[in-house]
């Protein structure tokens, strides 16, 4: 399975001092080739092909599922022939981003609001997935919700996992301390060691990314969340480019063909599960070497990637503003003085899911 661990729901400003460049596609100077058979997406195939290349806080990955699948069936009757190139995490992309060497990326949503924080200028298109992270119980444990983890054990990938800022501000939401009210015990990402701690009763809930959660239950463990509603569906990954895209209608074009595949990818996935898991296994290999993980992997990843594809990566406010809230309680203030409208504008999304709808080319 990848030893990713899906750190974009970060309410922490990472700083991350990676120098080095990152090339990226940016639309106009790629060469083209003739192709493109009309597969996909309800568009009309194109005449010319053009390479692009995607930089994703991670590899390809089934955590992808969307992408994987457009990979194979639906970028290329959108004109685009997209490759991958993996970055060292969120924080990096954004870092690039800032400096110039990317036009557009996939990068965290909470890394983007405290880019805009530090006033800059970069802009997210579209939202690709949500509820990356969350906490769950096992119906043995009797416990029904975070109130009542009081006094209990929480296991945790690690005491710096990805998932440690959404226990802070969870427990915090319920008046609980970690490591005084409720003991923080690290058990490993999802696997036997991890469902060990479960099933022997050592940590009555679990709190880590989705790709935790397949690990665990394909043992036989079974989950039931535990977290308010407040914190479910929470916006993880985003499209982001820099304000300058906007102005250049040829790379922003090549922008949102790229967010309609990756949500044409996740609708297909979700309509042709066997066949979706088929072609991300194709593209990924070394993520299908478990099956019954691959399995639980891609049904979890199709259910965080469909609310927003099938509103063309639309943002919810109200949940873009808990995260907002989180972040500038105790990490960056001047998170809280963003405007949410500016830095994630659904206009764009208007114009992917009317191209997904067949009005445009």
């Amino acid at each position: 399975m990848g030893s990713r661990k899906r750190g974009r729901w970060v309410l922490v400003a990472l700083a991350v001092l990676i120098v080095g460049v990152v090339a990226a596609g940016c639309g106009g100077d790629d060469d083209t080739t003739s192709g493109g058979s009309d597969t996909g997406g309800g568009n009309t195939a194109t005449a010319e092909v053009q390479d692009v290349e995607l930089t994703l806080p991670f590899q390809d990955s089934i955590v992808w599922a969307g992408y994987e699948i457009a990979r194979d069936r639906f970028y290329e009757p959108l004109g685009l022939n997209v490759s991958t190139n993996a970055a060292e995490g969120g924080s990096f992309v954004i870092q690039q981003l800032i400096a110039g060497n990317l036009d557009y990326a996939v990068t965290g949503t909470p890394e983007t609001i405290i880019a805009a924080a530090e006033g800059h200028e970069l802009v997210g298109i579209a939202n690709i997935d949500s509820d990356v992270f969350t906490i769950a119980a096992t119906p043995d444990s009797g416990v029904k919700s975070v109130e009542e983890l009081k006094g209990e054990a929480l296991g945790v990938t690690d005491i710096g996992g990805g998932e440690i800022p959404l226990v802070n501000a969870v427990l915090a939401s319920a008046g609980l301390v970690p490591n005084e009210d409720v003991e923080l015990v690290v058990v490993g990402p999802g696997g036997p060691a991890a469902a060990r701690a479960l099933q022997t009763g050592q940590v009555a809930a679990y709190a880590g990314a989705i790709n935790d959660f397949a690990g665990i239950e394909a043992t036989g463990v079974e989950f039931q969340p535990i977290l308010d509603e407040e914190f479910t569906n929470l916006p993880n990954d985003e499209l982001v480019v820099r304000r300058e895209v906007l102005d250049d209608p040829e790379t922003l074009a090549t922008v949102l063909k790229i967010a309609q595949g990756w949500f044409e990818g996740t609708l297909f996935g979700n309509e042709n599960p066997d066949e979706g898991l088929e072609i991300v296994c194709q593209m990924v290999p070394e993520d299908c070497r478990d099956m019954d993980v691959a399995q639980g992997f891609f049904d979890k990843t199709i259910e965080i990637e469909l609310a927003p594809a099938e509103s063309g990566g639309a943002h919810d406010y109200a949940k873009l503003k808990t995260v907002v809230d989180s972040i500038a309680v105790k990490d960056a203030p001047a998170a809280a003085n963003i405007d949410l409208e500016e830095v994630f504008p659904n206009e764009y999304a208007e114009q992917i899911k009317e191209a997904m709808d067949g009005g445009g080319s």
